[in-house]
């Protein structure tokens, strides 16, 4: 396999399950429907053991900074802290956590050349899995 680059920019191009995969962790039909059709730039950055991500969204700009292989805390969405445990293994990233709650669970980044693909999951057997399909933005150079 060829060395592929993670950091990066990427904009949604389309989601399978999201909409049911948001329903089923409790948010109402509205704002899911609205959040499915919603179509970020992920912004991407590994810089040693920091992993930092940052979503924009219209007006909205949610940042994290994850560390290899350390418990951290993580604002998901706009609303809530999970301790996340981030991995990185070849041109994938998987990131662990738990909720408030308790709840678990995983976000998988598989890199390919042009695109990156987000699979969400979790321990909860009623939670569908939702895949995320990003495009790789062209570089800007200099």
């Amino acid at each position: 396999m060829a060395n592929i680059t993670i950091s990066g920019e990427y904009v949604l191009e389309r989601n399978e399950g999201f909409y049911e995969y948001l329903v089923a962790q409790g948010i109402t039909a509205d704002k899911a429907k609205a959040t499915d059709l919603v179509r970020p730039v992920m912004k991407i950055s590994v810089e040693g053991e920091d992993i930092i991500f940052s979503t924009e969204f219209g007006s909205s700009n949610i940042s994290s900074v994850l560390k290899l292989k350390q418990e951290v805390e993580e604002r998901i969405g706009l609303d809530m802290i999970v301790k996340s445990y981030t991995e990185i293994d070849g041109n994938r990233i998987t990131i662990h956590s738990v909720g408030p709650n308790g709840e678990v669970g995983r976000r998988n980044f598989e890199f390919k050349e042009n695109e990156m693909i987000m699979t969400l999951s979790s321990d909860k057997p009623n939670i569908p899995e939702a895949k995320r399909y990003y495009n790789r933005m062209p570089s800007h150079l200099s």
